[in-house]
C-alpha cells in the first residue's frame, strides 16, 4: 500500500504555505521538524496505524526521549546579550562529552555525504546509524551556545565591515561578486528591520537566497572556483540569519536549503585538494606544509584558497552547531581539513604585507585533527578570531579564556568571565 495519500496537504504545511508530499503517517516536512502531522479527516485511520508504528517510535525515543512541540532556538539577533538556548520538553539540551570539532573532521577521507542535516527521519529509517547522543555533561552547553552566538553575529559584522572570519576584505573588494553584494545588502536590510518592514525584509532575504541557489545550480558545471566560493559565502550568511533568527519559516527554509551548502562546499574542497596534491602531513610529526611553489606562491591565489579552506570549515561548524542545538546529536564527518591560523597572514591587506608576514612569522597552517600538537608553540598574538573559535570548540570556553590571558575580551569572552 502506498504511503502517499490522495488528499490535501497536512495542516502544518498549509499554515506554513509550503508544498506537502502528503506522506503517511507524517509528511517529510513534519518528520524533519519533529512535529505532529495532521490531515483533515484522517485522524481515525491514524489510530489504526499507531500499533504498527510502535517499534519505530521506541527506536526514536531511545535517542531523544519524547519529542515536544515547544522546542525552539530563541531569537538571538534582537537581543545581543541573550544566548541561543534550545529546549526539549522545557529543559535545556545537554551535549555529549564527545562533541569536539575534531570529531566533525575525523579521519583521512573527505566525505560530505555523511553530514546529516535531516532529523528524526534518519533515525526512523536507519536505527543503526552511528550517532553521538546527548548526555548530561554541562560543560559543553557554554561552548555550543557561545559558538552559535558568534555565528549569528557574522552577518551584521559583514554588513558593517565588509569582511568576516571567512570572507577577506580584499577578496570582496578586488573581485566584486554579485552574490556577495546581494548578501551584504540583505544583511544590512535585515539588521535595519522593524515591525513595519519585517515582512518585506524576510521576503527580500528569501528572494536573494533562492535566486542565488537557482543561478548556481543551473550552471554548476561551468561555475569557476571564485564564483562558487562567493556563492557559498553568501549562502552561509543567509543561513546564519535564517537559522538563528527565531522565525520558524525562515528556519524551515534554511533547513531545506542546507544540502546546497554542503554540496557546494564539497565541490570547493575537491577543487582545492586537486590544486594541492602535494599537501604533506606526517602524523608522527607536528609539522605540516602546503607546497607553495605552485598555486599558493602568490598572494591572490593563496587568498582564494585560504578563503575556501575557512569557508568549508565554517560550513561544517554551522551545520554541526545548529543540528546539535536542535537535535542533541551529530554524525561525524571525515576530512583532513586545515587552515592558516597566523593572524598576520590572514590580516595582510596587500601582497607586500603578505610576503613580509611570511618572512617574519610562522605560517601556522594547522590540521584541525592535530590541533593540540600544532598549537603547542603558538602565542595568543598569532591567532585571530577564526583560530580562537576553533580552539574554543576543541578546548571549551574556560580553557580558551585561560590560554588567551588578557586578550580574551577581544573575542567576546568578557560577559562569560563576569558570570
Amino acid at each position: 500500500m502506498s504511503n502517499r495519500l490522495r488528499h490535501k496537504s497536512c495542516v502544518a504545511c498549509v499554515r506554513m504555505k509550503r508544498k506537502c508530499d502528503r506522506g503517511w503517517p507524517r509528511c517529510q516536512r513534519c518528520i524533519k521538524r519533529g512535529s505532529e502531522c495532521h490531515y483533515i479527516g484522517q485522524d481515525c485511520n491514524r489510530q489504526q496505524n499507531n500499533t504498527a508504528m510502535q517499534p519505530l517510535v521506541s527506536s526514536q525515543q531511545q535517542f531523544f526521549g519524547q519529542a515536544s512541540s515547544n522546542w525552539q532556538v530563541e531569537q538571538y539577533h534582537v537581543e545581543p546579550s541573550s544566548a541561543i538556548t534550545p529546549f526539549w520538553d522545557g529543559a535545556p539540551l545537554q551535549f555529549t562529552g564527545n562533541f569536539h570539532l575534531t570529531s566533525l573532521f575525523d579521519g583521512n577521507n573527505f566525505d560530505f555525504s555523511n553530514i546529516e542535516t535531516s532529523t528524526s527521519q534518519q533515525i526512523l529509517s536507519n536505527p543503526d546509524l552511528a550517532i553521538t547522543q546527548a548526555s548530561s555533561d554541562p560543560g559543553l552547553l557554554p561552548r555550543v551556545n557561545f559558538m552559535a552566538k558568534r555565528l549569528a553575529m557574522i552577518p551584521r559584522a559583514f554588513a558593517q565591515h565588509g569582511h568576516t572570519i571567512f570572507i577577506h576584505r580584499m577578496q570582496f573588494q578586488q573581485n566584486p561578486s554579485v552574490a556577495l553584494y546581494d548578501a551584504m545588502s540583505a544583511c544590512a536590510l535585515y539588521h535595519m528591520r522593524g515591525a513595519m518592514n519585517e515582512a518585506f525584509v524576510f521576503g527580500n532575504l528569501e528572494l536573494k537566497c533562492q535566486q542565488l541557489i537557482s543561478s548556481i545550480n543551473a550552471n554548476i558545471s561551468f561555475v569557476t572556483k571564485t564564483e562558487l566560493l562567493a556563492a557559498l559565502q553568501a549562502l552561509l550568511l543567509y543561513q546564519m540569519i535564517r537559522l538563528f533568527d527565531g522565525d520558524i519559516r525562515l528556519r524551515a527554509h534554511a533547513e531545506f536549503d542546507e544540502p546546497n551548502a554542503t554540496s557546494w562546499a564539497a565541490q570547493l574542497n575537491n577543487m582545492i585538494c586537486h590544486d594541492h596534491q602535494n599537501m604533506v602531513f606526517d602524523p608522527n610529526s607536528t609539522e605540516m606544509s602546503i607546497v607553495t611553489t605552485g598555486i599558493d606562491s602568490n598572494w591572490n591565489s593563496w587568498l582564494v584558497n585560504e578563503s575556501i579552506r575557512r569557508t568549508v570549515l565554517v560550513t561544517f561548524m554551522l551545520n554541526g552547531v545548529y543540528n546539535f542545538l536542535k537535535l542533541g546529536y551529530y554524525t561525524p564527518t571525515k576530512s583532513p581539513q586545515c587552515f592558516t591560523a597566523q593572524a598576520a597572514l590572514w590580516g595582510a591587506q596587500s601582497a607586500h604585507d603578505w610576503i613580509r608576514a611570511q618572512e617574519t612569522t610562522a605560517r601556522l597552517e594547522i590540521w584541525v585533527a592535530h590541533w593540540d600538537e600544532m598549537i603547542a608553540n603558538v602565542k595568543p598574538a598569532d591567532l585571530e578570531e577564526f583560530g580562537v573559535l576553533v580552539m574554543m570548540m576543541l578546548w571549551g570556553v574556560e580553557a580558551t579564556q585561560i590560554w588567551l590571558g588578557d586578550s580574551h575580551t577581544e573575542y567576546g569572552f568578557e560577559d562569560i568571565l563576569k558570570k
